[in-house]
Parts: C-alpha cells; structure tokens; sequence
C-alpha cells in the first residue's frame, strides 16, 4: 500500500484527474480558444488523456507552446531546476 499519492488504476484516480484538469488545462483551453484561436479548435479529453485539433496549423503550434509553458517550463523554473534529467518509467528511459 503506498504511503502518499493514489493507486495506480484506483478508482479515485480518475475523479481527482477530471477535477484537477478541468481547473488547470479545460478553463484556460477555453480562454486560449475565445483570446487566441481565429480557426476552430476542437479539444476532446478523457480522463488525463486529450486530443486537441486544429483548423490551422500555426495554431496548434502555438497552442503547444504556451501548454508547454505553462506546465513545464514554468514550474520548473520556479523551483530553480536546470533542464530535465532522464528518468525511467514503465522500462524506458526518458530524456
């Protein structure tokens, strides 16, 4: 039994992953829609996985980048870190 966070394929998982990203990714998706999209801009998400379609290319460029930054680049920055390290997960090395 872990000692901190949820278990993986627990049923509590997914409700507090809807709950967490419908405040930090769905509400600021919309907003980036209304302020920023000139073409249509369909987002589907299930659970912690989404799919975001473009009309335009460059959009979805740069609705990539600003999602980078804003969940990445960000936090990162404010703890101070460096570039990422490599780490493994389900047997593979990341970088």
């Amino acid at each position: 039994m872990p000692e901190s966070g949820t278990p993986q394929g627990g049923s509590i998982s997914p409700l507090l992953a809807n709950i967490y990203l419908h405040y930090v990714f769905d509400l600021w998706a919309d907003l980036w829609r209304k302020l920023k999209a000139d073409g249509d801009m369909i987002i589907v998400r299930y659970a912690d996985d989404f799919i975001v379609n473009f009309q335009h290319k460059p959009e979805a460029e740069r609705f990539l980048e600003e999602l980078t930054e804003r969940f990445a680049i960000e936090r990162r920055n404010k703890r101070g870190a460096g570039s990422p390290e490599t780490f493994d997960f389900l047997g593979f090395t990341h970088s």
